[in-house]
């Protein structure tokens, strides 16, 4: 039976020719849309799973849609968000907990229709920054972000309907530090008779004249980049077509670079093994240059794809600077200052999508150097003189993995950001003390492996599309 509506669905076809084109609706977020839009804003009631005990609970779930579109062309819902309405029960269970504060990341299921076939996606990823509980009789909290892009197979009308919720609760305390448990997920189910619809579209049949064909489900985004990469990335296309009408493709094809500025901010964690302890990082500001090189293989059915990316802190490549507090071998209460500064080149991004998964998989690491330096240390209370110089004898090697897929939108990619992980060799320290030479006690406390980091990307504003929900950057909830 022939399917009427797609969710980044996948056709077979020859990867020289496919690929291309998904790398563009992978780095280059956003997606044509009608010129004419219709805002939406309905008021949804859920019974939400609490620890303790379900609650009714409302969210306004508002955005921005095109009134229309056309068969194969994806549409993009834009200004998302969904403001959910704790009641002052639920706030009560939160501040039995010692919270005082709460954030919340929202995935929404969307229902997309049409007259005999359906779909659902997962609109995750929506943040809500922290909001104060403590005397409130209800919280709103508002969730942001950017959606996935949405294709349908046949004319006729389309809709989007919101369904059922999952709230990811982070509780805090006074401090700012983690309550427990730190998470908490609530399933929230839609109550039965509620219409969620969002908006109606009409979706026209296909365009008559097709001289580049997109890949099934993803957008085909080459009106949104400057005139020189758009004719770079059409060339490229062309010359890819014309050798998936041959018998022998070769294997990979020649590196093709469409650098393109974007930008992004990080956030996260990093555990120091020795003092047992985490400290925080960021957010930071990232300078991002996208598709430096990419090399399509129609051999492997893959598509490998260098960018480049700088941390900027006040015109500096570094990290702002944090403060940890420890407990210096398990009894002594200790500070610091610390600052991660970049060194050498650029990090380096590399991200392999295998083109013939229906998943459309995305393995990306992040590979960067870093020095880090030590200030301000008090032991106890009392000041520690490292002096201006402690630092690292070399720079931190530092390597992080991430995941994810395309279809549904899930884990870690470039454009969509998420989370990212590894682990960190911090080496011996050199030039701390003043009046004695303190690198030793520096090295003894903190150098070692096995210094576990988790860092959470938001998703990428790409200064070629300054109308993208994305732009201007937004700043990410780190993950622990």
């Amino acid at each position: 039976m022939a399917v009427n509506v797609r969710w980044t669905t996948r056709q077979p076809a020859r990867v020289a020719a496919g690929g291309l084109l998904v790398v563009a609706a992978t780095f280059i977020p956003g997606a044509d849309s009608a010129a004419d839009s219709q805002r939406a804003e309905i008021s949804l009631d859920y019974t939400c799973e609490f620890p303790d005990s379900p609650h009714a609970v409302t969210a306004v779930v508002a955005g921005r849609f095109p009134e229309g579109g056309s068969v194969g062309r994806a549409v993009e819902p834009r200004d998302v968000t969904v403001d959910v309405d704790l009641p002052k029960a639920a706030l009560d269970e939160l501040a039995g907990l010692d919270a005082t504060a709460v954030s919340a990341v929202v995935q929404l299921k969307v229902v997309h229709a049409t007259s005999n076939e359906s779909v659902t996606a997962d609109w995750s990823g929506l943040a809500a920054p922290a909001q104060d509980i403590a005397g409130q009789d209800s919280l709103g909290l508002e969730a942001a972000g950017a959606v996935p892009t949405a294709t349908f197979g046949s004319p006729g009308t389309a809709t989007l309907s919101a369904s059922d919720l999952t709230l990811a609760l982070s509780p805090l305390k006074q401090d700012g530090s983690d309550a427990a448990p730190k998470a908490i997920d609530v399933a929230c189910r839609l109550v039965d008779g509620v219409d969620g619809t969002l908006a109606s579209l009409a979706i026209d049949g296909p365009a008559a004249e097709k001289p580049v064909e997109p890949t099934p489900g993803l957008p085909d985004l080459a009106g949104k980049l400057p005139p020189s990469q758009r004719e770079k990335l059409n060339d490229a296309r062309r010359a890819a077509r014309a050798q998936g009408d041959t018998d022998l493709e070769p294997c990979p094809f020649p590196p093709l670079s469409i650098p393109t500025p974007a930008e992004t901010y990080v956030a996260g964690f990093t555990n120091v093994k020795k003092l047992n302890s985490a400290a925080r990082l960021g957010p930071a500001h990232l300078n991002v240059v996208l598709m430096k090189t990419y090399i399509a293989d129609p051999c492997t059915d893959t598509f490998t794809v260098l960018s480049e990316a700088e941390f900027d802190y006040n015109g500096r490549r570094q990290l702002p600077p944090t403060q940890g507090t420890f407990l210096t071998y398990g009894f002594m209460p200790t500070t610091a200052t610390m600052v991660l500064s970049q060194v050498g080149p650029p990090a380096l991004i590399k991200s392999v999508s295998h083109n013939s998964d229906p998943r459309i998989p995305e393995d990306t690491t992040v590979t960067a150097d870093f020095e880090l330096t030590i200030s301000d240390v008090r032991v106890n209370g009392e000041p520690l003189d490292v002096g201006h110089n402690c630092r690292t004898v070399k720079p931190i090697k530092q390597t992080l993995y991430a995941f994810g897929t395309g279809n549904p939108p899930s884990g870690y990619t470039v454009n969509r950001g998420g989370s990212m992980s590894g682990e960190t060799y911090i080496p011996a320290f050199t030039g701390c003390g003043v009046d004695e030479d303190l690198s030793p006690l520096m090295t003894a406390s903190i150098s070692g492996d096995g210094n576990y980091i988790k860092m959470t990307q938001a998703p990428l504003c790409v200064l070629s599309n300054p109308d993208s929900p994305d732009c201007p950057a937004k700043k990410p909830i780190p993950e622990r």
